[in-house]
């Protein structure tokens, strides 16, 4: 029953009984005014009582009525109003799990079920919001935590440039906390302080309403600071910059290494100048090719020496090398190619006229900063007189090669691959920019095309989620980011990476690529299908839909192209993408140039010292103080020392052994006239004979600044050209003596035969006097048979013969003579061994050695011989205890006609000696007056 009608029918019982208590009262009434009249007559008194009874219950009833419906009613409507009041009391108090659970199917009822209802939905709505709050708290506290821990400064600045914020990283670089600095004008603060200016670039975003960034230089506590600062605009509901947010990122230690490198490039290329022009003045050929023999340098030596021009001999295989020769040039350069570097090779080579010379050459791998072998450093020298001397002499003398040294004193490695991963890799990290895949692009200026240097990227849906799990940058340090690049999914023989290095696109061509090129500038490409310049190799082989490319612009020049999608998760690449990554291509593109530059210098660095370091002659450089600046490993064993013991020391003090310069230096001379000096110098110091090259040094300005010198030892050739000589004048004079022997031997054999004819006839002291004469004759004819077995040709019968039992034989001829002068002969012997000589020949030097030992001990002394095998030769020894050889006549024992005895031609060690030679064996003597001497004879065993 509804409230409406529990009160519709109290109100009729209630209107019921007044109509009762109304009709009993008008009906009572007139009975009693009946009633009175009776009572008159009669005087019934009872009759009053009685009815005033019935009067009294008549209204008593209805008063007990009246106080039921009125129990009833309050029942109906003050519980449910109660039940109400305490639910509201209890949901004021914050208790919103009470429910007021009313079982009633009146109006209060359906109150009751929609108030708790309510209450049910606000409690969700309560609990929402505490949720929500908890996390509007912690993402609070978490952004805290990164604002103060992020390794750079951040500062928000209002439209009035009053700071609004920072963290703790500028409350660290300016010493002051955020306190002190929130509230006061931005150019107060920094200016006064900090020297940076975050206002000047908030002042541009708010203007542009756009992302600004530019770098500045301050000084901060006596050092000089440069910062990056980037403005991020915020901006309200209306599209207005209420707030800027300024980030300032420290670059002092990137802006001096840039200056540094700078530096060291400028010194390097001074240094490669000064290093090209003694290449270009160089009398040797220095050439240089590809792994496949093809010519990729030529200097002026070249040209001279082979007739061959810079433009005829580029791009050509070894068009000096004689077709005969071809194979054997083919197994030099696969040595070469195994790291091998092959050292004065005698060899033929072909003139462009076709004449046949006759080189020295050095051949050395060039090597790339990792040490692999890309290309070949070739130093020739024509030795045509060289061999023709040598041939005359037996010996020649080592080429001279001019001198290219590279010096290069940048610290640390920068590895071009190893920072192109790692700039793609950020790329591409969920926690960096965040893009799917990206391929950087280098512009070839000599091919005109852009091609395709690394990519980085997955190559399917389930590698991307690996790779975003893997490569996380969240709580990695930077090793663990280089082990993941080295060993993760993003390898370098991944998919992406092996497709992106098929790609090379000519840059005549209308792409986008190339058009980002030719206009500097990025391109947000939404939809392929609607691009009028599509990049077709990259929608066909990558399968891209929308794509962008920012170019990689370094000093005003594109040196690449940066291309980016999001394949994988389709999510659309926006302006603050192109902004931001439109900010990091600025620093790829100084990074990239950076290492580029510096795997350049290193390239050339090591070609040039592979070409420095195959040359055999000393070469050094000297400040025009005197101060030796750089040497070359031939000075370094030259002198026996290492080259810290060299290197800043002055010249006259290492090389000639003086306290001050040296008049006759060539150096001295330069440094005086600023002139080019080429002269034969004798320095005992040093112990030779060497022609030396001093050339002045300049730098850009003109100003003298020191010399380079070359140094050749000629002493062993000067030594060869006097020997030459001295064999012209004896050959010369042999004929004479020939001449003048043969003329006196008839005669002196008739004046011989003679007087021995008399002698046996004559008698007395007539006898004796032919006699005489006739042992003389004897003696003249020994003389001159000697002097004939020196100046005539003796051609060799050679054949195998053993040593040992040669020189018995010989000592036994010798065996009266030394029994006579008491001379003992101490024989010694070694394994038997045989030697491919003339025996005849070998016996008579051999005779004349021991003649002489003999003849040096006298008597009562003692000769050693001995015969032994040393390294590949035979050697027969042989010493004794006589009387010696002063040192001013050792050098002179084998000159013909030297002698020191009152008798005899002097003919018999310059006889011994040619034997030997004739022979390609050699003589070493050793010998100290009265300490007796060593004749050591070598002839080879094969």
């Amino acid at each position: 029953m509804s409230l409406r009608t529990k009160l519709s029918l109290f109100l009729s019982a209630f209107l019921l009984l007044m109509v009762i208590l109304a009709v009993g009262t008008f009906y009572i009434s007139g009975k009693l005014s009946k009633e009175l009249i009776v009572l008159q007559s009669v005087g019934g008194m009872e009759y009053i009582l009685n009815f005033l009874r019935v009067i009294s219950g008549l209204i008593a009833f209805t008063a007990i009525m009246s106080v039921f419906l009125i129990i009833v009613t309050r029942r109906a409507i003050s519980e449910p109003f109660k039940e109400l009041l305490k639910a509201t009391e209890r949901i004021s108090e914050g208790d919103l799990s009470y429910r007021i659970r009313m079982d009633r199917k009146d109006e209060f009822g359906i109150i009751a079920k929609r108030f708790d209802d309510m209450v049910g939905k606000l409690e969700v709505l309560y609990e929402n919001e505490l949720l929500r709050e908890k996390h509007a708290l912690e993402a609070k506290k978490r952004m805290d935590i990164l604002f103060d821990s992020v390794q750079g400064g951040i500062i928000t600045l209002g439209k009035d440039y009053r700071i609004i914020s920072v963290n703790k990283y500028v409350e660290n670089l300016m010493n002051k906390t955020a306190l002190e600095m929130t509230g006061k004008n931005s150019m107060e603060v920094f200016h006064e302080d900090g020297g940076i200016c975050p206002h000047c670039v908030a002042k541009a975003t708010f203007e542009t309403g756009e992302v600004n960034t530019t770098a500045q230089k301050g000084n901060l506590k006596d050092i000089t600071y440069y910062a990056e600062l980037s403005a991020y605009p915020i901006k309200d509901e209306t599209g207005e910059v209420v707030e800027c947010v300024v980030f300032v990122q420290d670059i002092t230690e990137r802006m001096l290494y840039h200056e540094e490198i700078l530096s060291l490039y400028k010194e390097v290329t001074q240094t490669k100048e000064y290093l090209e022009g003694i290449i270009e003045n160089s009398a040797d050929a220095i050439i240089t090719s590809d792994l496949n023999g093809i010519i990729t340098s030529w200097n002026i030596g070249a040209e001279k020496i082979y007739g061959f021009a810079g433009l005829e001999a580029m791009g050509r295989f070894l068009p000096f090398v004689p077709a005969f020769l071809l194979d054997v040039e083919k197994e030099y350069i696969e040595k070469i190619k195994k790291g091998e570097v092959l050292k004065d090779i005698e060899t033929l080579r072909q003139r462009k006229d076709g004449t046949i010379i006759e080189v020295s050459l050095t051949l050395s791998p060039i090597k790339d900063v990792g040490g692999e072998v890309i290309g070949i450093s070739g130093i020739s020298r024509d030795i045509s007189e060289k061999k023709r001397v040598e041939k005359e002499l037996v010996r020649r003398n080592q080429e001279l090669s001019r001198l290219f040294f590279i010096s290069s004193a940048m610290r640390g490695t920068l590895e071009l691959d190893r920072l192109l991963r790692m700039v793609l890799t950020a790329v591409t990290m969920s926690d960096g920019l965040g893009f799917n895949r990206a391929i950087l692009f280098l512009v070839d200026e000599n091919k005109g095309v852009l091609k395709g240097a690394m990519g980085v990227g997955p190559a399917s849906h389930e590698e991307a989620w690996q790779i975003w799990e893997r490569l996380s940058l969240e709580k990695k340090t930077l090793p663990d980011i280089m082990r993941d690049i080295e060993t993760g999914p993003l390898r370098k023989d991944s998919f992406l990476d092996r497709l992106s290095l098929g790609i090379e696109i000519s840059l005549s061509d209308e792409t986008i690529l190339t058009k980002a090129v030719k206009e500097k500038r990025p391109f947000n490409i939404q939809d392929v299908r609607e691009e009028p310049l599509p990049d077709a190799v990259l929608i066909q082989q990558l399968g891209t839909q929308a794509y962008a490319v920012v170019p990689l612009i370094s000093r005003d020049k594109v040196i690449g192209i940066l291309w980016v999608d999001n394949l994988f998760n389709r999510k659309p690449i926006g302006e603050e993408d192109m902004r931001f990554l439109a900010a990091f291509s600025n620093h790829v593109a100084t990074a990239i140039e950076s290492a580029r530059l510096f795997e350049q210098v290193s390239l050339t660095e090591q070609e040039l010292e592979n070409i420095f370091e195959s040359i055999s002659d000393m070469v050094y450089f000297n400040t025009r103080d005197y101060v030796v600046k750089s040497i070359n490993k031939a000075v370094s064993k030259r002198l026996g020392k290492p080259p810290e013991e060299i290197i800043g020391k002055k010249c006259y003090e290492v090389f000639h052994g003086r306290n001050e310069p040296w008049p006759e230096c060539p150096h001295h001379k330069t440094v005086e006239t600023k002139k080019a000096f080429v002269e034969e110098v004798e320095d005992t110091n040093l112990g030779g004979t060497f022609i030396t090259s001093s050339s002045p040094i300049f730098d850009s300005t003109g100003e003298f600044i020191g010399t380079v010198h070359v140094v050749r030892d000629i002493t062993e050739l000067k030594n060869l050209k006097e020997k030459l000589l001295i064999r012209e004048r004896m050959a010369a004079l042999g004929e004479v003596a020939a001449r003048v022997a043969h003329e006196i031997r008839n005669p002196l054999v008739s004046v011989g035969g003679f007087a021995k004819r008399l002698e046996k006839k004559l008698g007395g002291n007539l006898k004796e006097y032919a006699g005489i004469i006739a042992r003389e004759v004897e003696r003249l004819e020994g003389i001159l048979n000697e002097i004939l077995s020196f100046v005539k040709e003796t051609r060799l019968a050679k054949e195998m013969v053993n040593p040992g039992r040669l020189i018995d034989g010989v000592i036994s001829l010798i065996k009266s003579d030394l029994d006579a002068r008491r001379i003992v002969l101490v024989r010694e012997s070694g394994e038997p061994h045989e030697v491919y000589i003339d025996p005849n020949r070998v016996k008579e030097a051999m005779l004349n050695i021991l003649t002489n030992a003999v003849q040096a001990v006298g008597t009562n002394g003692t000769i050693f011989v001995k015969t032994y095998i040393k390294d590949n030769d035979a050697v027969i020894e042989i010493k004794d205890t006589g009387r010696g050889i002063s040192e001013e006549d050792l050098p002179l024992i084998f000159d013909p006609f030297f002698t020191t005895k009152g008798a005899g031609t002097g003919l018999g060690l310059a006889i011994t000696h040619r034997i030997i030679e004739e022979h390609k064996g050699r003589i070493e003597v050793e010998s100290r007056p009265d300490m007796g001497s060593i004749f050591r004879v070598f002839i080879p065993l094969k």
